[in-house]
């Protein structure tokens, strides 16, 4: 039986926009008809560039004249409960980047108008689908390190980089300044990972008095049940980094450039222990020329956190085709919301 081709339009031109229509690219039964952005320089770019049959300037008009099955939103987050809104009384699923909104009472009137419309409304946690993140959840639950009891995430960005250098970029002026950009991906990995959390502290710094920002480094505490996650965020470093640890009661988890570190007891049996270690080893090397090559060909080239889009995206036209649940459920986007307001909120 043939299948419908689903109209994919996508609202918002910049590189995190280039991710999604190089995924969609990949996805059977699924294409960009038309992109859409204020900047109508960037929309015409990027539909020459990708060779996708309409642009437009106006989000009215892209819903109305590209008859679209589903509207990607890339925009910056403070417009998302608009233009997810007119997306969705469109008749369009919608799949959103991360933070879903700024606010939960925002997440809460986008998820109100998708049950209305009866339509799926997905945000973006392309962390949680990376090969790594994959790896690691398989491992937690087959029991091979015990219950989960805690994890340590560092999400670092350096201060010469293309945000910190850009004081005109739109992550400036969210709640929590740059930060505001960054948390989304440890926390939505913590409830990934934990389950339900409740904020229990959060510190905030400017360690370099840079007056254009409200903080430079920051500390989050987040408590659930059966155990406890830290955050610690900074803009000081000299390069991007991305780490994951998680701890249970028989081992760990390093998760850092696509590969999964298994650490284990003490009295671990040496012989079962070394040829794991050879194993990692050749995997720690691999990942390290994967992230030397991402850093040589810039941000732009690869993105930071471009492995898992396309999983999540394939994932999302999968639910749309068989009628399921999408891949990052309502409930888990509101809970991320949440937490991300209370912290924000802190921050200054």
């Amino acid at each position: 039986m043939t299948r419908k081709t689903l109209r994919i339009g996508i609202v918002g031109c910049g590189v995190v926009a280039r991710i999604h229509v190089s995924a969609i690219r990949r996805i059977r039964h699924a294409e960009v008809v038309a992109v859409c952005d204020v900047n109508q320089g960037l929309a015409e770019e990027m539909a020459r560039r990708f060779n996708i049959g309409s642009y437009y300037a106006g989000l009215p008009e892209l819903l109305s004249g590209a008859n679209l099955d589903v509207v990607h939103v890339t925009t910056p987050p403070q417009t998302h409960l608009s233009v997810c809104t007119q997306a969705m009384q469109a008749g369009c699923h919608v799949l959103v980047e991360k933070p879903m909104a700024l606010t939960l009472d925002d997440a809460d009137k986008m998820i109100a108008t998708a049950r209305t419309e009866k339509l799926r409304l997905c945000v973006v946690h392309n962390l949680q689908f990376a090969s790594m993140v994959l790896k690691a959840k398989a491992m937690v639950e087959k029991g091979l390190i015990g219950d989960i009891v805690g994890m340590n995430i560092t999400d670092c960005v350096p201060r010469d980089g293309d945000l910190m250098r850009n004081k005109q970029h739109w992550c400036h002026r969210l709640p929590g300044g740059i930060f505001g950009e960054m948390l989304p991906h440890p926390i939505y990995l913590a409830l990934h990972f934990l389950g339900k959390l409740e904020t229990a502290a959060v510190h905030a710094w400017n360690i370099s008095r840079d007056e254009s920002m409200v903080a430079d480094e920051l500390r989050v505490t987040l408590k659930g049940k059966d155990g406890v996650a830290t955050i610690a965020a900074s803009v000081n470093g000299p390069s991007d980094v991305l780490a994951v640890d998680v701890f249970g009661t028989r081992g760990s988890l390093h998760l850092q450039n696509g590969v999964v570190v298994r650490r284990w007891p003490r009295h671990t049996a040496p012989a079962s222990r070394g040829k794991e270690n050879l194993l990692t080893a050749a995997q720690w090397l691999v990942g390290t020329a994967s992230a030397a090559l991402r850093a040589a060909l810039g941000r732009a080239a690869l993105g930071r956190y471009h492995d898992g889009h396309h999983t999540e995206i394939q994932s999302f036209v999968n639910a749309l085709r068989d009628a399921t649940e999408p891949p990052v459920t309502l409930d888990e986007a509101r809970e991320a919301t949440r937490l991300y307001q209370e912290i924000t909120t802190q921050i200054g």
